[in-house]
């Protein structure tokens, strides 16, 4: 199932997604496991599914600066978002900001290794029909009249496009483009897909490609499948 282009408009800015965590994590009722589920998928760029299966083990959460989730595989219902994702355990790096959300939470509730790191205050499975309507409460409270009317952050994984593009803004190499790839288990040339105005001009990209290719730095097949893009992604 092919992945749809990404729409500027659903995307938040970093203060938007801050106000949105911070009036979800003072909830009285399950606000602070919300927040940080919610903070895994903004920091992290985690899939809301992955972040629901996140166990205590697997996140290294040190006493100063960032750390890192050990993201296992697991299978992707049809028509869940980027369902082609690789089958292997992925490391995905966790930044302070992560780090000290997830601490907290351990602290909290007192979790051990093998405890889920969200659940809701009872210990009951936090639902997708719970995390979305909180989302869409969060949205009609903070955000301004005329974003509530519109596509922004209307879905809870619009968290995860939003940290995906803030990892590839900017000028990145075709190197740089595969770690970011392999980081939140989707392939190279579906990123350019998804993501298209987050790259270089496309002949710059071919061009790095090719290099890359001839050096033998990257594998052929790699350099066929993204030179098989669209036109609208290549020179």
């Amino acid at each position: 199932m092919c992945a749809a282009v990404v729409d500027e408009r659903f995307l938040l800015s970093d203060q938007q997604r801050d106000a949105l965590l911070d009036w979800i994590g003072q909830r009285p009722q399950n606000g602070r496991p919300m927040r940080a589920f919610l903070s895994s998928i903004a920091f992290a760029a985690l899939r809301p599914q992955e972040a629901l299966a996140l166990r205590v083990r697997d996140a290294y959460l040190p006493d100063e600066g960032p750390g890192h989730l050990v993201i296992h595989p697991r299978r992707l219902r049809d028509g869940d978002d980027e369902a082609e994702g690789a089958g292997g355990p992925r490391v995905v790096p966790a930044c302070p900001e992560l780090v000290e959300v997830l601490k907290a939470e351990v602290a909290r509730r007192g979790l051990g290794p093998d405890d889920a790191m969200f659940t809701r205050d009872d210990a009951q499975p936090l639902s997708g029909g719970v995390y979305r309507r909180v989302w869409h409460q969060a949205r009609e409270v903070v955000l301004e009249a005329h974003e509530i009317d519109s596509p922004l952050g209307s879905r809870v994984s619009n968290l995860r496009d939003a940290c995906i593009t803030k990892w590839l803004s900017g000028y990145r190499t075709i190197f740089e483009v595969f770690a970011v790839a392999e980081r939140v288990d989707v392939s190279a040339p579906s990123l350019a897909r998804r993501f298209p105005h987050c790259f270089q001009p496309p002949g710059e990209v071919c061009n790095d490609l090719l290099e890359a290719a001839l050096d033998g730095q990257v594998h052929w097949d790699h350099l066929t499948e993204v030179m098989a893009l669209p036109d609208s992604l290549k020179s």
